[in-house]
């Protein structure tokens, strides 16, 4: 965890201590930073026997009201895993998720899926609901619990890092598609003028897609086996191709003739569309690393797209 967010946390708690009267001890202070220390889902007792390796005199009763508090002050959430035992995960600049939980190891995938959001959000506003909090979770038997098979001893992943991975992921499969589109559009273009603008977009896609996988390569190794982590973020891959221009307008006889101005065009209309799509898509969650990614990357669609509307300008009538 970075210097800056645990801070922010431990700042966040002795606030909500303040504000309700309740003393700062060493006692919450070992728990608390256990707690920020330690992924996955986390019962009291897990929680509990950490603590103890460090202090043998905190209580119990001790763990579980300093749990109740990070609860109550927004840095924990509690679960529930059908074992009958209330869990703490990580809530604090971490994105809402849901689960699948398998009912005979309590093994939990975590997910985040924006078409089951945006159904939810439809469903409370056509009965005028006011939301306070929601959870969604399936409950079932794992494909390894169906076959008898050992259950598998998962590295347990900051949910953070895994949204971010996932993010720049996305990012790259909409990079990728519009790398496809100029490549494929310089090749059939038959405007030489046209084909240059069409050749260096497609050379500035080429080092954006490079410095996004450094990007990726980056997220990854700050975390063991993160690349092998389940998906967390599931999208339509079909909604980016929306993005893309039609260039049934463009096309006579089989053949493409987009000129240079044209092709500028063509190309800020696709930054635009992409720029507005990501904004939207982030807003959809809560301000994480990954929605930062996802931000950023809509902010640079935009700026490119003005660029190209400025070049076009520029050009002679």
């Amino acid at each position: 965890m970075s210097t800056r967010k645990l801070k922010e946390e431990t700042e966040l708690f002795y606030s909500y201590l303040r504000q309700n009267g309740l003393k700062k001890t060493y006692q919450k202070d070992l728990i608390l930073e256990t707690f920020l220390n330690t992924e996955g889902h986390l019962s009291v007792e897990d929680i509990y026997a950490l603590v103890k390796k460090r202090d043998k005199k905190v209580g119990v009763v001790t763990v579980f009201r300093t749990l109740k508090s990070l609860t109550a002050c927004g840095i924990a959430r509690e679960i529930t895993l059908g074992d009958g035992l209330t869990r703490f995960e990580h809530s604090y600049h971490h994105p809402h998720h849901h689960h699948i939980v398998c009912t005979e190891c309590h093994k939990a995938i975590e997910f985040i899926c924006p078409e089951l959001e945006k159904i939810q959000d439809e469903i409370i506003q056509k009965y005028h609901f006011q939301p306070s909090h929601h959870r969604f979770q399936t409950y079932g038997v794992c494909e390894d619990c169906r076959e008898h098979k050992p259950a598998a001893d998962t590295q347990k992943h900051d949910t953070e890092r895994i949204f971010a991975r996932d993010a720049i992921k996305m990012v790259l499969c909409m990079e990728n598609r519009c790398l496809e589109f100029f490549r494929d559009l310089a090749k059939r273009n038959q405007d030489s003028g046209g084909k240059d603008v069409l050749d260096w977009l497609t050379r500035e896609e080429e080092a954006h897609v490079a410095s996004l996988n450094a990007k990726l390569d980056e997220i990854i190794h700050q975390e063991k086996d993160l690349a092998q982590a389940p998906v967390f973020l599931h999208f339509d891959p079909d909604e980016l191709n929306e993005v893309i221009p039609d260039l049934a307008g463009y096309e006579k006889a089989g053949e493409v003739r987009l000129d240079s101005r044209t092709s500028l065009e063509v190309a800020s209309t696709l930054n635009r569309g992409t720029a507005d799509f990501f904004r939207q898509f982030a807003d959809r969650f809560s301000d994480t690393q990954g929605k930062q990614i996802l931000l950023q990357y809509a902010a640079q669609e935009g700026n490119h797209s003005d660029l190209m509307r400025q070049r076009i300008k520029e050009m002679p009538s």
